[in-house]
C-alpha cells in the first residue's frame, strides 16, 4: 500500500508542475501535458525511486531524477512532434529545479516510509543545522 501511496504523491505533484509551468505558462496543449505527467511520473518513481534511489541513496536519485526529467520532457517533446527551441530549454530547467527541491523531500518520505529506513526527517534534518 505505501507503494501506491508514494506514486500517487508523485503524480499529484508532477500534474501540479506541469500544469502549472508547461499548460499555463508555456500554453501547450492537454494530451501534451497529460501525456508527460504520466509518462514521467510513472518512469522517475520506477526507475529513479524504486531502483537508484534504493540501491544508491538520495543523492544519486536526485540526479538520476533530474536527468530523467530534462531527457525525459525533451524527448517527449521531440517525439510527440512539438518544437524544441530556447523557451522549452528554459521551461525544461524551470520545471527539473521545482521538482527537485520537492524530490529532496519525497526522497526523505519515500526512504522512510516504504523502504523503512531509519533516516531523520525533514524538520530533524532542519533543527540540528
Amino acid at each position: 500500500m505505501n507503494y501506491i501511496k508514494a506514486y500517487l504523491i508523485k503524480l499529484l505533484r508532477f500534474t501540479a508542475n506541469f500544469s502549472l509551468f508547461i499548460g499555463l505558462v508555456y500554453h501547450e496543449p492537454f494530451h501534451l501535458v497529460f501525456t508527460l505527467v504520466f509518462v514521467m511520473a510513472t518512469v522517475t518513481y520506477l526507475l529513479g525511486d524504486l531502483v537508484i534511489l534504493r540501491y544508491f541513496g538520495s543523492t544519486v536519485g536526485l540526479l538520476s531524477d533530474a536527468l530523467l526529467v530534462v531527457s525525459g520532457l525533451w524527448g517527449l517533446h521531440v517525439l510527440l512532434g512539438f518544437s524544441v527551441g530556447y523557451g522549452q530549454a528554459f521551461l525544461f530547467t524551470l520545471v527539473t529545479v521545482a521538482l527537485c527541491v520537492e524530490e529532496f523531500a519525497y526522497h526523505i518520505y519515500v526512504e522512510r516510509k516504504v523502504f523503512g529506513r531509519d533516516r531523520p526527517g525533514l524538520m530533524d534534518m532542519i533543527n540540528n543545522m
